[in-house]
């Protein structure tokens, strides 16, 4: 009796893993990303604006979820052009063991962020450039769609957050869809050094 039960349970498991293969959702093992299953099923749900891991006065909405080995945020910001699509921050405090390698490479970082937004579908690596400033580098790329308005697709790594990172994150991700009306130091301004405080995660 005891063995059947055992293997009724087996083939519950098995069905069950092969039905989320089926859905589209890889499992651990089989991906490059350990969040992969958790971002499948884990929802965001809406938190203060004062839980932002950096300091966005212009922030809309703050919605957050946590992978296991890493907490992910989405800042909605205001877009005041005509555009179609959200300007968003997307922000990801991961830990030890879940954090990227050091070594900027976009496929990576547009693959752990849901891909690129609209209108940067087609973005390539040869068409980024950089700018630094006191918290580091920021690696980004512009659209311009007409008129004045500029659309900057930039990212950034730091350990340096406005409040307190979740207990053991040892990488700030970042990623900034932003199109605004005038310039490019405008648009990147949301990630730019006002928007980090100066203490380092515990």
């Amino acid at each position: 009796m005891a063995f059947v039960r055992k293997a009724a349970t087996a083939a519950f498991l098995f069905l069950g893993l092969a039905a989320l293969s089926a859905c589209g959702i890889r499992l651990p093992g089989n991906t490059d990303s350990p969040t992969e299953l958790a971002e499948a099923v884990t929802e965001f749900r809406v938190v203060p604006t004062t839980r932002a891991f950096i300091s966005v006065p212009s922030a809309l909405l703050v919605m957050e979820r946590d992978l296991g080995g890493a907490v992910e945020q989405r800042i909605t910001l205001p877009n005041e052009t005509s555009l179609a699509g959200e300007n968003t921050i997307m922000l990801r405090a991961q830990q030890a063991g879940y954090a990227r390698g050091t070594r900027f490479v976009l496929s990576e970082q547009l693959s752990q962020f849901g891909g690129a937004p609209s209108p940067f579908s087609g973005v390539a690596e040869g068409a980024l450039t950089a700018t630094s400033d006191t918290m580091g580098d920021i690696t980004y790329t512009t659209i311009s769609p007409g008129g004045d308005v500029v659309c900057v697709l930039a990212f950034r790594r730091t350990q340096t957050a406005s409040r307190a990172l979740p207990r053991g994150s040892r990488a700030l991700d970042i990623m900034l869809r932003n199109c605004v009306s005038g310039s490019v130091q405008k648009a990147l301004a949301p990630i730019g050094a006002s928007a980090f405080g100066l203490g380092l995660p515990n």
